[in-house]
């Protein structure tokens, strides 16, 4: 028996088809900008992969739960098609769990490889300690929700279950608190930086995107709460198990989405381009010679681009920054190994109108000055 051919196992499926082939490709875009755009695979990278790998695990249990009669009524199922569509549900809980909890891990250690900052790196550390163990219980009690096993999928069996509904509430809900701290994390050091306001915000945008993950954590809470009080679950599971296939894929992406700017920029270099005007200003750079002096307007147009320097190809890693956000310029040292992950650009445009052939000759050591201090 098979309820491909009915509209909520087909539903079920699609949604699990288009996001886990999105996430894969996203993922893909991502791998290939860090392995040969720039050039330096990290731990969240290879995290992400095991994320991605849970993920179509989900996604083939999901066509197991499907093939035997997810979304048929519960009296409709004979009981050894039911019997194997609970199997593949009890598989596909700790699969579920494993893949965003490894999402969670990529996103906390691409923090820590960011944010360099003493105090962001703790924060970071202490929840990736705190999710590794809740992510090893919530996923030992998955697999091991009844004893002996048998009893999940065959409640005849004797012996023990957790309480199922407690559980997935419990569950769902730390997942919830988890999504918040991951969004926020970031915020306080973004808002410190010293960067134009259409810069920072566009920056607090692409770190905000865990707000969608959030979204989908709470649908899914709500649709966790229909299948907990449902006498037909195997007909009410349907929403259940889509969402939680659309929350897996979509924290994939929203993890890897950062990582593709590179790409994108190559891609499109007028939509993507790392360059920004930051700032303009005027000013007047006066002669050395009494009246033949010369008089001019000049343009400062300065940008701050996150990353590494460009001569290296590494991507946008902030590493540079200060507990207090703000740029260690009192250095000495040359600005692109000081810098490592925060590049600044000044453009001087000097416009000149000169009384005298003399102003025009001396303006070569006047402008030299000029860009010597607009110059960071």
């Amino acid at each position: 028996m098979t309820t491909l051919s009915t509209p909520r196992g087909h539903h079920a499926l699609a949604a699990s088809i288009v996001f886990t082939t999105l996430a894969t490709f996203i993922t893909a875009v991502r791998i290939f900008t860090r392995t040969f755009l720039v050039k330096q695979m990290g731990a969240d990278d290879y995290v992400i992969l095991v994320s991605l790998a849970f993920s179509w695990a989900f996604f083939g249990l999901m066509i197991g739960e499907v093939y035997h009669g997810m979304g048929e009524h519960y009296i409709d199922i004979p009981p050894a098609t039911l019997k194997a569509q609970m199997i593949y549900f009890w598989a596909s809980v700790p699969i579920y769990q494993t893949s965003l909890i490894s999402t969670k891990m990529s996103i906390l250690l691409q923090y820590k490889r960011v944010f360099s900052t003493p105090r962001m790196r703790l924060a970071c550390w202490i929840l990736i300690g705190f999710l590794g163990l809740y992510g090893t219980w919530t996923i030992l009690s998955a697999w091991f929700n009844c004893v002996p096993l048998a009893k999940f999928w065959d409640p005849t069996v004797p012996g023990f279950c957790f309480d199922k509904k407690a559980l997935w509430f419990s569950n769902s809900a730390i997942h919830i608190v988890t999504d918040i701290l991951i969004l926020i994390y970031p915020m306080p050091v973004l808002k410190s930086l010293q960067l134009p306001k259409r810069q920072k915000y566009a920056l607090m945008a692409v770190f905000a995107l865990g707000g969608f993950v959030l979204i989908t954590s709470v649908l899914r809470l709500k649709s966790i709460f229909v299948i907990s009080n449902s006498d037909d679950p195997t007909y009410d599971n349907v929403g259940a198990a889509a969402w939680s296939a659309v929350e897996c894929n979509v924290a994939i992406i929203c993890a890897c989405l950062p990582g593709t700017r590179a790409f994108l920029s190559k891609l499109l270099p007028h939509i993507f381009s790392t360059r920004s005007n930051g700032y303009r200003s005027k000013t007047t750079a006066p002669s050395r010679i009494g009246r033949s002096a010369l008089t001019g307007n000049s343009q400062v147009l300065a940008s701050v681009v996150g990353g590494r320097d460009r001569s290296s190809r590494y991507d946008h890693d902030l590493e540079a920054l200060s507990p207090s956000g703000s740029f260690n310029s009192y250095t000495k040292e040359p600005l692109n190994e000081k810098f490592a992950g925060i590049t600044v650009t000044t453009d001087v445009t000097l416009e000149t109108t000169s009384h005298s052939k003399i102003a025009v000759n001396d303006d070569t050591g006047s402008t030299k000055e000029l860009v010597k201090k607009q110059s960071f």
